[in-house]
């Protein structure tokens, strides 16, 4: 009688669900994510380590002190936790079946990120900074082709007549 009862139990519960519709994932906002949290986290870790060259010369931007490095450390943590969140179904809701893959490059060389900020190795930090900012062009390219270009133009009278 015990098991009738248990088994009747979980039959209606399974039953009660059949007839209920899954509600739709509601969209996340990808555009304001990318601009208020990945491109500064972003470039917290790639201004971190730079060579400049300009009419005063050139040199080395690093990180000088603890505080410093720990900001790069933080922006690069920081670039995991986005790249995790960006695998939710909030932020994946309607996109090709390679979002998954790119939020998980995103993860991946976050992590790498994080552990070359860590050793406060300028150039390894230089060098996996190269491959973030590729991971982040490859995503772009299938997700936001045709970017407005961000290169200076010169006024319209340079322009070679036609």
């Amino acid at each position: 009688m015990r098991h009738r009862l248990i088994f009747g139990s979980a039959l209606l519960l399974a039953l009660a669900g059949c007839g209920q519709k899954e509600a739709p994932v509601q969209s996340a906002d990808v555009k304001a994510m990318m601009a208020q949290k990945v491109q500064p986290a972003s470039q917290t870790y790639w201004n971190a380590v730079q060579f400049v060259s300009d009419e005063n010369g050139t040199g080395e931007v690093v990180p000088q002190n603890e505080a410093e490095w720990a900001a790069v450390v933080q922006g690069a943590a920081q670039l995991k936790q986005l790249g995790e969140d960006l695998k939710r179904p909030e932020y994946a809701a309607n996109r090709g079946s390679d979002w998954l893959d790119f939020a998980q490059g995103l993860v991946d060389v976050a992590g790498q990120a994080e552990l070359a900020a860590k050793s406060k190795d300028p150039d390894q930090v230089l060098e996996v900074g190269g491959t973030l900012y590729n991971v982040c062009s490859a995503c772009h390219e299938v997700y936001m082709p045709g970017p407005i270009s961000l290169a200076p133009t010169g006024p319209a009278e340079d322009a070679p007549a036609q």
